[in-house]
């Protein structure tokens, strides 16, 4: 037997991506912070989730080049700070990073989730987002313009390549409410040039 230690690159690429997928694909159901840690971010707050999938991406260059599109393959935004965080921090100053990006979970509908769509464009596969009913300015009355909804909503036509959408309703929203109305609109229009769907559950539970 050959006393020789195999060497990493002596692995076929395609192996180390299967051997290291498990551990940096994100689930729907954890924390799927995208900040990177070579990645100018704000000291102490990457979730301990995120350290770990983040691990193998630090190994070497080799382990990163391969295991980067899988980590950024699923995004869970729970909040306008984490999408603003993933922009700010990774994507602005990576664009190659978007095309990464295939499953977007978001927590609402935000003004900068329309930048993050657009950036993935025809190549997302994925989108489950859940509605809210933000006032920007409760006190005014009549017709008042949501830019938030707005922005969100004009790069939906884009989303040529999604497969699946998902779009949940907390139970706080009502889909009497005006923002809701818009959105909803806006995705019936933008449903007619999403040729590839082929699952939709649409509204059919409640998130808390």
């Amino acid at each position: 037997m050959s006393s020789e230690s195999i060497q990493l690159s002596a692995f076929p690429e395609e192996l180390l991506e299967r051997v290291l997928a498990p551990c940096v694909l994100a689930g729907p159901e954890r924390s799927a912070s995208s900040r990177s840690l070579w990645h100018q971010h704000v000291a102490g707050s990457t979730p301990a989730a995120t350290r770990g999938r983040l691990a193998p991406l630090l190994v070497c260059r080799l382990f990163r080049r391969i295991a980067t599109p899988l980590f950024y393959h699923t995004i869970r935004l729970d909040s306008a700070e984490d999408l603003h965080a993933l922009l700010a921090h990774a994507i602005r100053p990576y664009p190659f990073l978007a095309s990464h990006i295939k499953h977007i979970h978001l927590g609402g509908i935000w003004a900068e989730g329309g930048e993050l769509l657009s950036l993935c464009g025809s190549q997302l596969r994925l989108l489950d987002v859940s509605l809210d009913a933000t006032l920007l300015c409760p006190a005014l009355v009549g017709n008042v313009r949501d830019f938030d909804a707005e922005e969100f909503c004009e790069p939906l036509k884009d989303l040529t390549g999604l497969t699946d959408f998902v779009l949940a309703k907390p139970g706080s929203v009502y889909l009497t409410q005006p923002k809701a109305r818009y959105v909803l609109a806006e995705i019936a229009r933008a449903m007619m040039n999403w040729n590839q769907l082929v699952r939709l559950p649409f509204l059919l539970f409640l998130r808390h």
